[in-house]
């Protein structure tokens, strides 16, 4: 149950991302173009898509962006099994008859960075940001000892916070960059099920573990001519352990703390490595820009036990100036990480075999339904725009608008009782920004 979760980033508690759990794009301009950002100077916060590009700070001047991320996430499941089995009316069933929506808010997702140069070939710095995660919402209609846990009143919460110190080496039509990425991290997992004898029981009671983890993204960038620049970006993965979270969660499902391989290290969940080169083309007025990317959730800790593969992402923006102002716009396209794991087996917790001792295999179904009903990182388009008004010489303000239109999945869970399972999945988010020179 390695993927029951929900992001939030300081103070949010939501559900939002595109590609798989990442948030794409941190800034308005790169959110507005696509989350593109691999080879485009944005600013300070290439801290986080490539510190290189820290190396095209203009003047001596410090730059400090603030901003704040708005975001609304849709999510409803249903499934095809008809309903409680009457004749036994105290032992409910917690998928029969489901068709609920995530109740989830909006939440708001800040994030500061600032860079300044400190010599003709260095600069420095610094960002504090929310960049990933996911997950749902589904207590509803629960009355305590008597009522009906329908997708078992899932709630799930996964805090990040990234702090990225950063540093940048150029010449004068090349860079190199190093981010030192420390990550902090809260989760908490909470379902209510019953006893076999229709009493409720809950599970967790809302408490929260927590763990830190350290890593880097390294980038550099070439600029082919004035006006055109090549760049690559790679991340390392961050290995965070939240207790028992997990795994006291996932015991009710026949997973926990055994010898398979599957339960080797239950609690852990890392945030996957990433491979990107990233093009970008200006032409008088406009800028075009490209990124290509590799998120490998199937070798991360916790998402590759539940099926997780691989995710290519690839994001495009265009961007018009003026002289006191710019629009944009951009696209960003992905494949499904998680895949339909109905032909997938694994080793059940032998603690929790019907002959305890003995190795039973358990259909990926299980699965299915912890990363759809649970996990649903299914979003896989997302169409952007926004633009930027300078205040003055020193501050300038902008905003971004994107759209992820629904997607609908549906999988097997037959084997938990779920009949067909269908996901729906939708986002919508506007970032506002404030930039200012000192």
């Amino acid at each position: 149950m390695k993927k029951i979760l929900i992001l939030s980033t300081i103070t949010a508690a939501t559900l939002f991302a595109t590609n798989g759990d990442n948030l794409i794009g941190l800034g308005a301009e790169s959110r507005a173009l696509g989350g593109t950002g691999i080879a485009m100077y944005q600013g300070s916060e290439n801290a986080m898509t490539n510190p290189a590009l820290l190396g095209k700070t203009k003047g001596n001047k410090k730059e400090i962006t603030i901003a704040g991320t708005f975001f609304k996430a849709d999510v409803s499941a249903s499934t095809t099994v008809s309903g409680d089995n009457p004749a036994t009316p105290l032992i409910y069933d917690p998928f029969a008859g489901v068709e609920r929506k995530s109740d989830v808010g909006m939440s708001v997702i800040p994030y500061i960075s600032h860079a300044h140069r400190l010599s003709n070939s260095i600069t420095m710095g610094f960002g504090i940001y929310g960049t990933a995660g996911m997950g749902v919402d589904y207590v509803k209609n629960d009355t305590p000892n008597t009522g009906d846990p329908k997708l078992f009143n899932m709630k799930s919460e996964l805090q990040i916070m990234q702090i990225a110190p950063s540093i940048a080496y150029n010449k004068d039509n090349y860079g190199v960059g190093l981010t030192a990425i420390i990550q902090y991290g809260k989760l908490s997992i909470d379902y209510d099920t019953h006893d076999g004898a229709g009493t409720l029981v809950k599970t967790d009671d809302d408490k929260m573990s927590s763990d830190t983890g350290f890593g880097f993204t390294i980038g550099g960038f070439y600029d082919i001519q004035n006006n055109v620049t090549i760049a690559a970006i790679y991340k390392s993965a961050i290995d965070m352990e939240y207790g028992n979270e997990i795994s006291n969660a996932a015991s009710y499902f026949g997973y926990g703390k055994g010898t398979t391989a599957l339960a080797a290290k239950p609690d852990h969940l890392e945030q996957p490595a990433e491979i990107g080169l990233g093009f970008a083309i200006t032409h008088k007025t406009m800028t075009y820009t490209a990124d290509f990317k590799t998120i490998k959730w199937g070798d991360a800790k916790g998402y590759k036990d539940f099926g997780w593969e691989d995710q290519n992402v690839i994001a495009l923006g265009a961007k018009y100036s003026a002289s006191n102002y710019w629009i944009g716009l951009g696209f960003n396209k992905s494949n499904n990480p998680i895949k339909n794991n109905k032909d997938k087996t694994y080793v059940r917790d032998s603690s929790r075999n019907a002959t305890p001792g003995t190795q039973e295999n358990t259909n990926g179904d299980t699965m299915n339904v912890f990363n759809y009903v649970m996990f649903p990182g299914t979003i896989t388009k997302a169409y952007t725009f926004g633009g930027g008004y300078d205040l003055n010489k020193d501050s300038s303000i902008e905003l971004a608008y994107t759209i992820m239109p629904e997607v609908s999945d549906t999988v097997s869970g037959a084997t938990v009782g779920v009949g067909d399972l269908t996901t729906k999945h939708s986002q919508t988010a506007t970032t506002i920004a404030y930039k200012f020179t000192f």
